[in-house]
């Protein structure tokens, strides 16, 4: 069997003979590097898109060898791929199959289990609220290229894609696969046919909005900022009457000790920054509290960050201030949401920290700027 280190070796060697013929010029192979593991996917999803693709008559050799993918990297059973090459993937699928709504259709037959630590925690919560929450925690155990994110407001709740970069970059039908999983999962452990009210994606308008309010039951909206599911807050209390509590415990500890254990015991500074995002939108702001989330000591936690040329206090103002920058593009999500959704304890707070960022309000930037 080959070692995993030796196989995310490989596939990033692949990446960069790919990008070399592209005429790329890479700087710093190690830098590169370094990029590459800090946004690898398992091949969980890759190895459902090729069964997929060969269902339609693509050859499995063809898919891969045009995607710059081997064997060997794809079929390892704990094996992972960087999310560029993932979208590479699902690029050359489109391109080969000219199935339009791929992503959607092979989410429908994804059988439950396959996605084995997350399915499981589907369907050991008590309740969709709390499998999600604990599923956007884990969500690093399979994907470190972007998060998942799980909040309430008023009378709906959220589940949104975040990233680094743009998300908007992610092939469409990956994006629509990973929101077709997530309702067809809950659809699977709740009984019922449970819909969204809305389901926003980044990318532009389709000539398929049928299929789109077939799959979801609900009205998509495109060119969003963010991509998300909306759901009514009720749905989210629905009861699992097979949820297992002990097993659910068994579950978080496991997820976080792998994900202990994918960072080497270590956490990238994008990883720190991901958990920091993730605990204001749990309404948490405070250096244990994030020591909590990376399952470290606030001391550990502290060195990691003056490592970076800063302290916790400097690093959660300038989160704070990025995330402002990209929550008031989305032009339908009041104002008085995004500082809520910072933690500052009312819009006047919200305000002043803004002014102080930018040198204008947050309706001024939004009007002018966003």
């Amino acid at each position: 069997m080959i070692p995993k280190m030796e196989l995310n070796a490989q596939c990033a060697y692949l990446v960069i003979q790919r990008l070399n013929r592209a005429g790329v010029n890479l700087v710093s192979i190690s830098g590169y590097l370094e990029s590459i593991v800090s946004g690898m996917v398992t091949t969980i999803t890759p190895q459902i898109l090729v069964g997929e693709c060969v269902r339609h008559g693509i050859s499995k050799k063809k898919l891969l060898d045009e995607a710059g993918i081997s064997q060997d990297c794809l079929d390892h059973p704990a094996g992972s791929i960087s999310l560029d090459l993932a979208c590479v993937l699902w690029d050359t699928a489109l391109r080969l199959t000219r199935k339009e709504m791929l992503g959607l259709h092979a989410a429908e037959r994804v059988p439950f289990g396959k996605y084995r630590l997350l399915d499981y925690m589907f369907a050991a919560n008590a309740t969709p609220k709390q499998a999600l929450l604990g599923i956007s925690r884990a969500f690093g155990t399979m994907n470190t290229g972007f998060t998942m994110s799980f909040h309430l407001h008023a009378e709906q709740a959220y589940l949104e894609m975040h990233g680094p970069g743009k998300l908007r970059d992610l092939p469409r039908s990956y994006i629509e696969y990973i929101l077709a999983i997530f309702v067809i999962r809950l659809r699977i452990v709740t009984q019922v046919n449970l819909s969204p009210t809305e389901v926003h994606v980044t990318h532009g308008e389709t000539r398929f909005a049928t299929e789109y309010e077939r799959l979801f039951g609900a009205r998509v909206r495109f060119r969003q900022a963010v991509n998300r599911l909306v759901f009514p807050r009720h749905l989210m209390e629905l009861q699992n009457s097979s949820a297992d509590p002990e097993l659910c415990a068994l579950l978080e500890l496991y997820a976080q000790q792998k994900l202990v254990r994918l960072s080497g015991g270590r956490h990238t500074w994008g990883q720190i920054r991901e958990a920091l995002i993730y605990n204001l939108l749990s309404g948490k702001t405070t250096l244990t509290e994030l020591s909590s989330q990376l399952a470290m000591s606030p001391r550990s936690l502290q060195r990691e960050i003056a490592g970076n040329g800063m302290n916790f206090r400097a690093l959660l103002d300038q989160t704070r201030q990025e995330r402002a920058l990209t929550l008031l593009q989305d032009k339908d999500l009041p104002i008085a949401e995004v500082g809520a959704r910072l933690c500052y304890s009312d819009l006047s707070a919200f305000s002043r920290a803004f002014h102080r960022w930018m040198g204008r309000s947050p309706e001024q930037y939004r009007k002018n700027g966003a």
